[in-house]
């Protein structure tokens, strides 16, 4: 038995939101890659579908800040979020 046993252990440790923590990540890069893609295609398709995910990655960030209890600025991003989604809801049945 070595004598790092115990710190070994407890390496595999990880952080309670980090499913919350990906998925926010791997939103906010689609979201750069469909808007360079919509910027050079011209597709507003994706735009609608960034702002869709950019959307998503502010609840994301909502739920990590209220798991954290920082409830008001998660009411932030919240808010942000669901105006974000009015907003491009509204420019697709408008256009």
């Amino acid at each position: 038995m070595s004598s790092f046993s115990i710190w070994e252990r407890g390496s595999n440790v990880r952080h309670p939101y980090e499913k919350y923590i990906r998925l926010e990540f791997i939103t906010i890069v689609l979201v750069v890659i469909l808007a360079l893609f919509a910027i050079i295609q011209s597709y507003l398709l994706f735009i609608f579908l960034g702002l869709y995910l950019l959307a998503i990655s502010y609840i994301l960030t909502a739920l990590i800040e209220f798991h954290t209890y920082r409830t008001q600025v998660a009411m932030k991003h919240a808010l942000r979020a669901a105006l974000l989604f009015v907003l491009a809801t509204y420019l697709i049945f408008t256009m």
